[in-house]
């Protein structure tokens, strides 16, 4: 590494031009730049100008890596099944939303799979989408459904892995 030193705030502009890229994550634009910083200041300490980069081009990488590390640890949502909801006049499960654009880490992110997992939980018996609805829409513990469908908690869970399973291979 060369011993030439760069002075990161004199290239905080870029972080807010990469950091715009983001706006559509929901995250705020102030905390974009933040992290955008955090990975200038990376950039500063390790670049090499005896690699034949410009600084802009390795910082740029350096920004943009360190946005999306950031964004990475943000998305720790809950699966989406959570997403059910269960329609009170017809007793059907239909889906609340098309998750927002936050479940492609659950293989959602495309409208034929939400229409798999709609028709995958509609092919559910009663009891399962009962367990199903109050587990994951509801949030109630496993004790709670147990109570409710008169088994055995740890019975539930074993129903739960199994529905879960069911609903992954489309019922």
């Amino acid at each position: 590494m060369t011993e030439t030193k760069i002075n990161a705030a004199e290239h905080t502009g870029l972080s807010g031009c990469i950091a715009k890229k983001y706006l559509s994550t929901g995250i705020e634009f102030d905390e974009l730049v933040s992290v955008g910083h955090i990975g200038l200041i990376k950039a500063a300490n390790t670049f090499d100008a005896s690699k034949g980069f410009k600084f802009a081009t390795y910082a740029a990488r350096c920004i943009n890596n360190e946005i999306l590390m950031f964004l990475r640890s943000e998305r720790k949502r809950p699966p989406c099944v959570s997403f059910v909801q269960f329609d009170e006049d017809y007793g059907e499960y239909s889906l609340s939303e098309f998750c927002g654009g936050v479940c492609d880490d659950y293989g959602l992110e495309k409208a034929e799979d939400i229409l798999a997992l709609r028709n995958a939980i509609a092919r559910l018996d009663k009891r399962e989408r009962l367990i199903i609805k109050m587990r994951f829409y509801d949030g109630e513990t496993q004790s709670s459904v147990a109570k409710v469908v008169g088994v055995e908690q740890s019975y539930i869970s074993r129903l739960e892995r199994r529905i879960l399973k069911k609903i992954k291979r489309g019922a």
